[in-house]
């Protein structure tokens, strides 16, 4: 028998990213973030951005600023928001009391180790470490505590006899028996709310239709389902998007690489390179397409064809993805993008340095995988001549041969009154066919005299760049030091 056909979402969606301001918005964050994006753009709906910053400690204006930073640079716009939890206490106390009223919620007067040792006593007989308070305080206990100094929390009172099953987009129906639920607490003793109470709440007064998340919060879901039904109203439709992972398949952390969308900024990825290898982790239009435009990915996604499986970011893939992206842009674009982050980083400071980098950007554009490889390729046009110590070693492993190469282009160069890319090639490629030497024999060395490098712009077009004067001199300097070597 064919499985069932997985549902797709369809009619106007308000979907919500719902980030914590506790750190820098993470690569799984930013897959979510555009996943629900998506969803809006995809069903003519709209895409709520709420900060969850019920953390009051680890919440920060910092990290929040990050995160809208990031957000930007990815081009994820937002229709509403953002909304901040930590501005809706009155939301949450009305709720709260409408809970209080209907009789959803009960006084937890246990404290943190009374309901600790339910749990040890659960696991000691083998059941599951679930946590219940007790319901029939006297008046006389009452007074007791509160004589005490002690104040409630407030505990949701699951029913214990049923299941809350969700309907989930990816994972299918995913059952959750109420005897496994504990009676999870709604708001603390100094009267704030807690993630499940503030989130239910949020998704119901906001008219959240559809929850695009990570698998990883699924067990908040039935939880959030008993708040949103218990306040009278209809759960949003859920969809548990797989977790990622490293290369490694454990857990994607910073010791993958760039954990963060900061991080990958700062790395000279491109921000629609990014989009595109975010929207492939855990979902896929064929077996074949890789490559989509921001239009092509609003226009193709569906949430049919996102995966249960775990999604794998490899930095590499990125990379390659990246490179792809760079090769297509126009120079002109190609340019803006790379003096842009040359600025950012702090590279270029000076006019003179951004005319030379727009200058050399052509010549590199084809050689990068990001942005940041700039200074591989070109660093030494903007630094004094250093030798690296591997290049020198390539260039002296046979000096005889060094000198007759880097003399002869010499030679040749010296001639040359038009110092274009065209007639230095021509120049060279003419004494390389005299002299019988391959290409790579013949111009390696001349690009380790004047770079210090193996690895840089083309070389003609490197000897353009640098100078005539100044190609010269390199040229003659690196013959005088293998002349020293050769007669010692």
């Amino acid at each position: 028998m064919a499985p069932p056909q997985r549902r797709d979402i369809t009619g106007p969606a308000r979907v919500r990213f719902a980030p914590s301001p506790t750190g820098n918005l993470h690569v799984g964050s930013a897959r979510t973030a555009l996943f629900n994006w998506l969803v809006a753009r995809n069903t003519g709906g709209t895409f709520i951005l709420r900060l969850e910053d019920t953390d009051r400690e680890r919440s920060t204006p910092e990290s929040e600023a990050q995160i809208l930073r990031a957000m930007a640079w990815l081009g994820l716009d937002w229709d509403e928001g953002p909304f901040r939890q930590s501005e809706r206490d009155e939301v949450y106390r009305d709720a709260i009391e409408r809970l209080k009223a209907s009789g959803a919620v009960y006084a937890a007067w246990e404290t943190d180790e009374e309901m600790e040792a339910q749990r040890v006593a659960a696991r000691a007989d083998k059941r599951a470490p679930v946590v219940r308070g007790r319901r029939d305080w006297t008046a006389e206990d009452i007074a007791r505590f509160e004589a005490e100094g002690r104040r409630p929390a407030w505990r949701f009172a699951v029913e214990t006899d049923g299941r809350t099953v969700i309907d989930d987009y990816v994972r299918g129906d995913v059952a959750f028996e109420h005897t496994s639920i504990e009676d999870f607490i709604v708001a603390r003793s100094d009267g704030t709310p807690t993630y499940n109470l503030a989130a239910a709440v949020d998704d119901l007064e906001m008219g959240i239709t559809h929850v695009v998340r990570g698998e990883d919060h699924i067990s908040n879901t039935p939880k959030q389902m008993m708040v949103i039904r218990a306040l009278g109203g209809t759960p949003p439709e859920y969809a548990h998007i797989p977790l990622i992972l490293g290369p490694d398949k454990k857990r994607l952390s910073k010791r993958h690489g760039a954990a963060s969308v900061e991080d990958l900024q700062a790395a000279g990825f491109i921000p629609s390179a990014v989009i595109n290898a975010l929207a492939l982790l855990g979902w896929s239009f064929d077996d074949k397409t890789t490559m989509f435009t921001v239009p092509e990915l609003v226009e193709r996604f569906s949430v049919s064809r996102i995966s249960k499986s775990p999604a794998v970011f490899d930095l590499k893939k990125l990379q390659v993805i990246n490179g792809r992206y760079l090769r297509m842009m126009d120079d002109a674009t190609f340019t803006e993008a790379l003096l842009e982050h040359l600025t950012r980083t702090g590279y270029i400071t000076t006019p003179e340095q951004t005319d030379l980098a727009a200058r050399v950007a052509p010549s590199v554009k084809r050689k990068l995988s990001t942005l940041d490889e700039f200074d591989v390729l070109a660093g030494w046009l903007f630094r004094p001549l250093t030798m690296d110590p591997e290049a020198w070693e390539q260039l002296t492993g046979d000096v005889r041969h060094s000198i007759q190469v880097v003399g002869a282009g010499l030679g040749r160069l010296e001639t040359l009154d038009d110092w274009s890319v065209d007639a230095i090639k021509a120049a060279l490629s003419d004494q390389l066919h005299i002299l019988g030497e391959d290409a790579r024999g013949f111009l390696e060395p001349q690009r380790v005299a004047i770079t210090g490098q193996r690895v840089s712009t083309g070389i003609y077009e490197s000897m353009v760049l640098l100078g005539r004067d100044e190609t010269l001199a390199r040229l003659r300097d690196a013959l005088a030091k293998l002349a020293e070597i050769w007669v010692a």
